[in-house]
């Protein structure tokens, strides 16, 4: 009796102990500051211009942080930010601030000194260039890290928003690796040997990370599809004679079985003739 009044006690302590950390962690989660829209390029080239936007709701959801700085940071060149905050009540803008540079903060954030409910955070620059080519991961650079920063250094981070960059080269060798992989999956599922066209294609995979040679990895991704198109041909016409040639065996069965049929036949017919 007492075992099950213990287990029962136990059990309640931990749907209790459940149910808190649920709690908590909703409540964690409501007084973020929350990225409520944004405007941010999938990709774009190295040395390109590039423009991105993102909008911040929820800003004060947290007691601990009613008045705190926004920091951003990026590894686009030549940046530019613009934030602008705004009391979406009344549509009124409150403040607009520009910084140069690759980092800024922004300090007029406080629910006590204005109305401003909202901040939107513009971010333009050059795309920078590559340092690690990966394949089959994209390549990217940060666009933008946001964080929430408190008097006294503590800080939450907001958001961090990411896009693929590329050359004008090493975008032509990824959609050429890209066409060779497709080319030996085909090549596979009709069971093509596809041996040669993966060691070409790994080839090609390790250029193109050494960022040395693009255009060699092209080729070498070129040479695989080819060998990959080919060993696909060949499972084909592979397939192709040995099902002539079933039908040619089914062929001679069928005539043997007439012809044996047929002569049977007449057998039978001599038979009945002498009979007669």
């Amino acid at each position: 009796k007492m075992t099950r009044m213990s287990s029962s006690r136990y059990s309640r302590w931990a749907i209790l102990a459940a149910v808190a950390l649920l709690a908590f962690a909703a409540a964690g989660t409501a007084v973020a500051v929350q990225v409520t829209d944004e405007d941010v390029p999938n990709e774009e080239q190295v040395g390109e211009d590039y423009s991105a936007t993102m909008t911040l709701g929820e800003l004060y959801q947290n007691p601990d942080y009613t008045s705190w700085t926004l920091r951003g940071e990026t590894e686009l060149e030549d940046v530019t930010w613009t934030v602008t905050t705004t009391d979406t009540d009344t549509g009124n803008q409150i403040d607009r601030q520009s910084f140069d540079g690759q980092t800024f903060n922004y300090s007029n954030i406080d629910a006590e000194a204005n109305d401003a409910n909202q901040v939107t955070v513009e971010v333009t620059g050059t795309v920078p260039g590559v340092e690690n080519f990966t394949y089959p991961d994209e390549e990217k650079f940060v666009v933008g890290n946001l964080t929430q920063v408190r008097e006294g250094g503590t800080s939450n981070e907001i958001a961090t928003k990411r896009a693929h960059h590329f050359t004008e080269e090493s975008q032509a060798a990824r959609q050429a690796i890209g066409e060779a992989e497709q080319a030996i999956e085909d090549a596979d599922s009709a069971g093509g040997d596809t041996s040669t066209a993966e060691s070409s294609l790994e080839s090609a995979i390790s250029v193109y990370e050494s960022g040395s040679s693009f255009g060699e990895a092209q080729n070498l991704a070129d040479r695989a599809q080819e060998e990959a198109n080919t060993a696909k041909s060949n499972a084909e016409s592979t397939e192709q004679r040995n099902q002539l040639l079933l039908y040619a065996g089914v062929g001679v069965v069928l005539v043997a079985l007439i012809g044996g049929g047929f002569y049977w036949y007449r057998q039978q017919q001599d038979d009945y003739s002498r009979l007669g």
